[in-house]
């Protein structure tokens, strides 16, 4: 090892790969006494660690940064920023810590080399904030001081390596972001400048295992452009309107600001009817309890800048994001343009594994809805809403897995997603409500009491493992992950079977938000029988025959239990309400003779309401699939064009560019997600049942499709295609003259079942 020294800064040649290899490291920020939550809102700098070194005299093959940070962080090489978002992976960061790559070989130049890494807190340092009066993440998920372990590996054209990592030799020093909060957002004070560097400290870092992060896709700025227009709200204040609602962040330029003078921003998904912006719609989801004390803050989506008296300045506020249309920029001393303004769209760099297209504008449109809707909410996590929690709720992703398949290619995504339940059920071997687990735990399968620190899921909430994997089997052919984590799905239900011998599931929150409620056991009892039947399935995969055949007896018994406690002859189930019908018939537990006079019952009730849906989230995925799969396609196109309330065109006419978490508009206005992915099930049957692409239950990698596409809607054409691992098939039909005509490219290999 060789070390120069060139004015202040030194300079060091590592040819080999330091003994001990990359360490934590941190700057000076300490954090506050737990029991002092005030100095957690308290201006808190952001560290900022860098070193320098140079490179050997030969051509640079290839260099490779590789980086594991539980909080934010953002990376220079050279002065060159080489990530788009500055949001690294979240896992359940006690049991595994993922370590991305990032290609530099471009920024890397013969000489001296620069490296920075600026810090923020991410989910890894967070504020105090009660969720939903009770629940206090920071005392539940894994929390440390802002930190990164980084090595640097060149590969010169030599042969030789050079290696440069995170060590006692790297230099640290406080930024210019003086607050930073992945839920509330960034101060930054532009006049303070990185200076009194000190040697930056070796820190404990996250306990879980560094794990390479793979092909596990980066969150990235997927799309971006400027804003719409720009109203004035009132003196000073500014409404900026970038177009549609989304996840991700914003850049502004500012100009002739005074040194010292600070500009708020403000964001939204909806407005006021003054026109300001309607904070509430992007609330984090964390207000004080107004049953303990007076009403103090809202926990509003907030960026400020202290201005250092440039001429022009770009703030971008890196280390958040937010969800919203709405920006209100206040303390500004002249009308800002649209121009000078930016919308940077987050998502998960996931690629398109599908499409579709069909005549109708108004349903190419909600089609794009859905899909803004669910990019937004593919933030290292899959979650139920960007702004206000930002959690991946296992029922959330099990009422959408599949649309989300059906737009994109979700395969180390959703491996990735399964990883993260089972690290959270490692230790009492339940599944949790969310995962990473953020610490909510309503109506849970086994009582908090019985559970330890972990609460089991909702019994409908634990679904999101098995039908991840379900839709990875069938459309990816990946057994490597049922292999993983089968053992986990059988002790769960090993679990739940010695505390329920006779199948009493307790009642689960169930269908949420529907108009008119299924009863909540009978929906954890169904979904308690696709456990066990996804289970089989999985076991009889895996070549366990015997477990196999043990789960599917288990699912009988459950079956019968359901039919002798809910089903009436005549097909009713239960009160009838359409959410009941759906889950007797989406899970099979209806006898035979029952099947089609349930189906009548259902169809029925949906005129009854003028062919609108009353279903919440599970129900709605079900509407959708049962009506076409019984030969009422018509009527289910009839529920998607429904006009008014409940349904997707009154949100469209309300002017919703996201889907919303609730059917009812003022719903919407101040409790409400307005950007939640679960009522987005019709994109899997756009694919499935419009353009008649459909994998069948048995299949593996798509080697077992039917295709049967149904005009509906009053659409004359559609288009589109579904990638498989054996190629792409593709489906285009029209009407004409009063018959479908039909044309199709189906990749050697699989099986077109009649």
């Amino acid at each position: 090892m060789t070390m120069l020294k060139i004015g202040s800064m030194a300079l060091t040649l590592a040819l080999a790969s330091n003994a001990l290899g990359a360490e934590w490291i941190a700057g000076s920020y300490v954090p506050p006494p737990e029991n002092d939550k005030a100095a957690f809102f308290r201006e808190a700098p952001n560290d900022i660690v860098r070193h320098t070194f140079i490179t050997k005299d030969t051509p640079v093959a290839r260099a490779v940064w590789q980086v594991a940070s539980p909080g934010m962080r953002d990376l220079f090489v050279n002065g060159a920023r080489i990530n788009s978002t500055a949001l690294p992976p979240l896992t359940p960061y006690r049991k595994r810590i993922l370590e991305e790559s990032f290609d530099v070989t471009e920024h890397i130049r013969k000489g001296a080399n620069a490296l920075r890494i600026e810090l923020g807190n991410g989910w890894w340092n967070l504020l105090p904030l009660e969720m939903w009066y009770n629940y206090k993440m920071r005392e539940t998920m894994a929390q440390g001081i802002p930190c990164v372990r980084a090595t640097l590996t060149i590969d010169y054209a030599d042969g030789t390596k050079q290696s440069v990592e995170t060590d006692e030799r790297w230099e640290a020093a406080s930024g210019a972001i003086v607050k930073n909060s992945i839920y509330l957002g960034v101060c930054e004070d532009a006049r303070r400048k990185a200076r009194d560097w000190k040697p930056a400290r070796m820190a404990a870092g996250p306990s879980g295992r560094i794990v390479p992060a793979g092909d596990f896709p980066k969150t990235v700025v997927y799309d971006s452009w400027k804003a719409k227009s720009v109203t004035k709200v009132a003196d000073g204040k500014w409404l900026v309107d970038m177009g549609v609602n989304f996840a991700g962040t914003y850049r502004a330029v500012l100009r002739n600001v005074p040194e010292g003078a600070t500009i708020k921003f403000r964001s939204g998904e909806l407005k006021n009817a003054d026109g300001s912006v309607n904070v509430m719609t992007a609330v984090a989801g964390q207000i004080k309890n107004p049953k303990k004390g007076p009403l103090f803050a809202i926990a509003e989506q907030r960026d400020e800048w202290c201005s250092d008296g440039s001429k022009e300045t770009v703030f971008e506020p890196r280390f958040t994001f937010h969800v919203f249309r709405y920006l209100q920029v206040e303390g500004l001393a002249h009308e800002p343009a649209a121009d000078d303004f930016e919308a940077l769209a987050w998502s998960a760099d996931v690629k398109d594994g599908a499409s579709f297209e069909c005549s109708d504008e108004k349903i190419n449109t909600l089609h794009a809805i859905a899909r803004r809707t669910f990019r937004s909410n593919l933030q290292s996590v899959q979650s139920d809403c960007p702004g206000r929690e930002k959690f991946g709720y296992g029922g959330d992703i099990a009422v959408s897995a599949e649309s989300f398949r059906c737009n994109w290619g979700m395969r180390d995504f959703y491996r990735k997603s399964i990883r993260d339940f089972l690290d959270e059920a490692a230790d009492n071997g339940l599944f949790t409500e969310t995962a990473p687990f953020m610490g909510i735990g309503a109506k849970c399968v086994i009582p908090r009491n019985e559970t330890g620190d972990r609460p089991c899921a909702p019994m409908g909430w634990t679904l999101g493992v098995p039908v991840m994997l379900d839709v990875l089997v069938r459309y990816d052919g990946d057994l490597d992950i049922v292999r993983e984590a089968y053992p986990a799905l059988k002790r769960f239900i090993g679990i739940v079977s010695k505390r329920y011998p006779e199948d009493d599931i307790p009642e689960c929150l169930g269908d949420w938000i529907a108009v008119e409620k299924a009863d909540c056991s009978l929906s954890a009892l169904a979904h308690w029988h696709e456990f066990l039947s996804k289970s089989a399935r999985f076991a009889e995969l895996l070549g366990l025959a015997d477990e196999s055949a043990s789960f599917r007896a288990h699912a009988a018994k459950v079956a019968e239990k359901f039919r002798r406690r809910y089903v009436q002859a005549g097909g009713r189930v239960n009160k009838g309400v359409q959410g009941e019908q759906l889950f007797a018939l989406y899970h099979g537990l209806l006898p035979e003779g029952e099947v089609n006079p349930a189906v009548k019952v259902l169809a029925s009730d949906v005129g009854a309401h003028g062919n609108a849906l009353t279903t919440g989230m599970f129900g709605t995925q079900y509407l959708f699939e049962i009506l076409s799969r019984y030969g009422e396609a018509e009527l289910a196109g009839k529920v998607l064009a429904h006009e008014g309330y409940p349904g997707y065109f009154n949100m469209m006419d309300h002017g919703a560019t996201t889907l919303w978490e609730h059917w009812e508009h003022r719903q919407c206005l101040n409790v409400h997600s307005n950007c939640h992915p679960m009522f987005g099930s019709f994109e899997q049957w756009f694919v499935r049942h419009v353009l008649g692409i459909c994998v069948t239950a048995d299949a593996i990698g798509c080697s077992k499709v039917r295709i049967r596409p149904n005009a509906v809607c009053g659409m004359t054409w559609a288009k589109g295609h579904l990638d498989t691992p054996k190629g792409r098939i593709a489906v285009s039909w029209k009407v004409s003259n009063g018959r479908l005509e039909v044309e199709k490219s189906i990749p050697a290999g699989i099986e077109v079942l009649p």
